[in-house]
């Protein structure tokens, strides 16, 4: 009669087969929480249906707002303040431009507004992949006509509930200095205007700056507005660039 190995005898045993079940479940635990999965550290996880693959990060993420903005092109849009930044002046072509404080020129942040040559008019996390999409062909058309240098493709993005494409451009100051700044743009549009939130910085302060542009558009308010509704901005709370600083802190790249 063949003999049974002891490991077979000691399976067999009822008096151990609940040590055997146990072991077992206890070595597949790790691979069955694995399969839930966690969203990565300082990304707000799913929800919003922004789709496979869309970084999201909640207002709670991101640096603190300290005031909010009366209502800006025509009453269609409130913009928030940044920790640590201030409101600085408007002007020609741009809704407003932020400087950390106590400082003017690079780093800055810019907010223009425009009618909307896209296809969508109103942005949300449901088609920003298709809006960054439609955002990566006019970047591959401006850098066909040399236009742009671009750095990081757009890429979409859903901060605090605003849905945008973002990208990264090089760009250079005009004067005597022609230095080189990189350019983070955030775009949206929203009711058929166009929005970008343009963070300009030294070459390598971009991720030291970063989450100050995206905290303005997380706390951005959109408004269906009427000409004439928007409300006057507030004096600087920084001295208002001369001239010719204004002029030497706009790159010769564009969007």
């Amino acid at each position: 009669m063949r003999q049974r190995s002891p490991l077979v005898l000691w399976l067999a045993d009822p008096r151990w087969a609940w040590l055997s079940v146990s072991l077992a479940l206890l070595w597949m635990t790790p691979a069955l929480v694995g399969c839930g999965g966690s969203s990565p550290s300082g990304e707000a996880g799913g929800g919003g249906g922004g789709g496979a693959g869309v970084k999201q990060y909640a207002a709670s993420q991101l640096p603190k707002i300290e005031q909010q903005l009366p209502a800006l092109d025509g009453g269609r849009i409130e913009l928030p303040t940044p920790d640590g930044w201030a409101f600085a002046s408007q002007g020609k072509g741009l809704l407003t431009r932020f400087h950390l404080k106590g400082r003017t020129g690079i780093p800055q942040i810019i907010v223009k507004a425009e009618d909307s040559p896209s296809a969508i008019a109103t942005v949300t996390a449901a088609n920003v992949v298709e809006y960054s999409d439609l955002v990566q062909a006019d970047l591959d058309a401006q850098v066909a006509q040399k236009r742009a240098t671009v750095l990081e493709p757009a890429r979409p993005l859903v901060l605090g509930g605003n849905a945008w494409a973002r990208y990264v451009l090089s760009a250079k100051l005009p004067g005597k200095t022609k230095a080189t700044i990189e350019r983070q743009v955030l775009r949206t549009t929203q009711s058929g205007r166009t929005y970008t939130i343009d963070l300009q910085v030294d070459n390598t302060d971009l991720g030291k700056h970063r989450d100050h542009a995206y905290a303005i558009a997380a706390g951005t308010r959109f408004h269906a507005g009427k000409p004439g509704e928007g409300a006057a901005a507030p004096a600087p709370s920084t001295p208002a660039d001369s001239a010719e600083a204004a002029s030497d802190s706009k790159p010769t790249a564009t969007n």
